[in-house]
């Protein structure tokens, strides 16, 4: 029989979750007219149809002013080495939280979720990761924060109608990410992990799926199958309102899921230093996706926990699975 505590934990996620995701619908209302066609997703699948996983999101060099992690947080910016073509957005911009003023240290990238507005938790969460002896880096994903286009939220167009533009920003995020590891090592920096709640989750399995400078993955109710989450999500209802009128159909999705589906690669991060964690009360990204996602990577630990979509238990847990389990390991 279900407890109290665990009933009022689902009917608060669920009134909190619906609130949220309702809110994200209204936005898409604004893109209808911007939503991809079925012939531009068969052009664009065409595209990239014999172009290896590895390919399709490989780093580029950057470069930029900033030789040394110094004492202070800094905010770094440079051309995106994969421009998408709207300008704001295509200014990489990082905050970066150093642990000591050396490249000697390992670096965790904390990937937000879709939509996010404020930075403040994910500072705080960098400050513990410095306690620990590594640099954090606090990656503002595309179109969010100081990437946010003018007269459009935080976010609101990273994942609309515009199949296209979805996926290259995704795809945009994750090549910004390589080439920074890629810069990075070459200085010194020993490892790389990648936290990502949510869209930030997508973004970070896929960098565990390409890039072997990953060495730990701490993967909190990522989106794992493309054209499952656009078909029969609450949140994409009105996306998928806008396919469908367009002439789209899940088949189209289905033809994306080899290029931005995490479920459908392999990890290149160790295995046994993945961590995914599910929310129970999840409509969004259910549990039972996400635990399939986990045995198919054959991650070192998957973790359900009793809250919604939106909540803040995952990030606890997900600190202590880190700093518990793996930051002895890694060093």
């Amino acid at each position: 029989m279900e407890s109290a505590e665990h009933w009022w934990r689902r009917r608060w996620s669920h009134l909190v979750d619906g609130v949220t995701f309702a809110l994200v619908n209204t936005f898409q209302h604004r893109h209808a007219q911007s939503a991809s066609t079925g012939k531009q997703i068969e052009d664009y699948v065409a595209r990239w149809s014999c172009v290896s996983q590895s390919e399709y999101f490989a780093p580029s060099s950057v470069d930029f002013s900033f030789e040394t992690p110094g004492s202070h947080p800094a905010r770094i910016t440079f051309a995106s080495p994969h421009p998408v073509g709207w300008v704001e957005n295509d200014v990489c911009t990082v905050d970066f939280f150093p642990c000591a003023d050396r490249w000697d240290r390992p670096v965790m990238f904390l990937l937000h979720g879709l939509m996010s507005a404020s930075d403040i938790g994910y500072r705080g969460w960098a400050r513990k990761i410095n306690r620990l002896g590594w640099h954090a880096v606090f990656v503002h994903l595309p179109f969010h924060y100081a990437r946010r286009p003018k007269g459009y939220v935080s976010g609101e167009l990273a994942v609309s109608g515009d199949g296209v533009r979805t996926l290259e920003g995704v795809r945009q995020a994750v090549i910004e990410i390589r080439s920074l590891m890629q810069l990075w090592s070459s200085r010194g920096v020993p490892a790389f992990g990648v936290w990502g709640m949510s869209y930030g989750g997508w973004v970070a399995s896929l960098c565990a799926a390409t890039d072997p400078l990953v060495r730990a993955a701490l993967l909190l109710e990522p989106m794992v199958d493309f054209s499952e989450a656009v078909w029969n999500s609450p949140a994409c209802v009105v996306l998928k309102e806008q396919a469908r009128a367009q002439g789209l159909t899940f088949e189209h999705c289905q033809e994306l899921d080899h290029l931005i589906s995490p479920m459908m690669f392999r990890p290149a991060c160790p295995k046994e230093n993945i961590v995914v964690i599910s929310a129970e009360f999840d409509p969004i990204i259910p549990a039972a996706g996400v635990e399939r996602f986990a045995r198919h990577w054959e991650a070192g630990s998957y973790i359900c926990c009793p809250q919604g979509h939106v909540g803040y238990q995952l990030m606890k847990t997900a600190y202590r699975e880190w700093s518990q389990r793996l930051v002895p390991v890694l060093g």
